[in-house]
């Protein structure tokens, strides 16, 4: 093997479900990070050596960058876009990111490699979709590059940080903001949160249910509701379900709920009755890509209690991030008069 390869991430429907506002948004941070992702240092586990691995590693976001562009110059929107791709079957919904990746020392294993792509990959979902929740889709995806068929790339939806996004807007509570790409990726790499596959600092832990929530792609599941749920109380250091100890913790940390936000109680009891599984089991959904307006059919649904706990989750990561901290330590004070 050679010390340096080129492998072509290529994504059939890249384009996200957004509003006129956030698809400015999105196209901004996807501008920023195209500009940021030169020639990183980037260190990931690598299985085969069973050691931690060191790369330099270059993406290539021009033809994603310039697809945002153009869908958002045609229809205003990234939704309005996506309604007329439905009709039209000519409009491009995908592009390839091209990932430059070279081995810091010694020759780069086929395994290791697809490996450290992958997890390349992942830091680009995790990243994308701190900085501007739901801005970052992956899906009906594959690798072309040396023995390509033999790995399959990873597929990420973004309806649960987009539903996340609305949620928060529409209820005014929690305030969730645009941050800028390379200060998410500089926090992520401060975690470590590359260099392991299995977490076990309790952000890293979060983080990847992050990754595991967004591979849910065509509807709110349960496990979303008990892994949404769980994020929160690693988050705020409670493990008990303790709902009256959430609230009060969330209040310190992000500022009172608006009336419309407040919803632990709903998200807690479907918590407990999936666990105890007296909540009906539902066959896998029939899928169905309709004509109409894709986010009209967000909009109506992103107030359920999972999309208002994902809203928590991400905003508490977002003050993490601005506050370059990795963790909340919660203080109890006894004064004697």
């Amino acid at each position: 093997m050679q010390s340096s390869a080129v492998i072509t991430f290529q994504i059939d429907q890249l384009i996200p479900n957004a509003g006129e506002n956030e698809s400015g948004w999105i196209v901004s941070v996807w501008e920023g990070a195209s500009g940021f992702l030169q020639n990183l240092e980037f260190c990931c586990e690598d299985p085969y050596r069973s050691a931690l691995a060191e790369y330099r590693i270059s993406a290539r976001l021009e033809a994603a960058v310039t697809l945002l562009q153009q869908a958002r110059a045609k229809a205003g929107s990234f939704a309005g876009y996506l309604q007329q791709a439905q009709q039209d079957s000519s409009l491009p919904t995908g592009a390839a990111i091209t990932i430059d990746i070279q081995a810091a020392k010694g020759k780069l294993e086929l395994y290791s490699m697809y490996n450290a792509v992958g997890t390349f990959i992942h830091q680009l979902v995790l990243a994308f979709n701190l900085a501007f929740p739901g801005s970052c889709r992956f899906v009906n995806t594959r690798y072309e590059g040396p023995d390509a068929a033999k790995f399959e790339a990873p597929q990420f939806e973004s309806s649960l940080f987009t539903n996340g996004w609305l949620s928060a807007f529409d209820a005014d509570w929690p305030t969730l903001k645009p941050v800028h790409f390379r200060q998410v990726w500089q926090w992520l790499n401060a975690r470590g949160t590359s260099e392991t596959d299995v977490a076990v600092a309790e952000i890293n832990k979060v983080l990847f249910g992050l990754l595991e929530i967004a591979q849910h792609r065509h509807a709110v599941t349960a496990r979303d509701a008990i892994l949404v749920a769980h994020l929160i109380e690693i988050l705020l250091k409670v493990n008990d379900g303790n709902v009256p100890l959430i609230r009060e913790r969330v209040v310190a940390v992000l500022g009172p709920f608006s009336k419309r936000a407040d919803s632990f109680n709903e998200l807690y009891r479907l918590k407990d009755r999936l666990l105890r599984g007296d909540y009906p089991a539902r066959r896998p959904a029939l899928i169905v890509h309709e004509a109409d307006d894709p986010i009209l059919q967000q909009l109506e649904m992103h107030n359920s209690p999972v999309e208002q706990g994902a809203a928590i989750v991400l905003a508490l990561l977002q003050d993490l991030i601005n506050q370059d901290a990795a963790d909340y330590v919660f203080t109890q004070q006894v004064s004697r008069v």
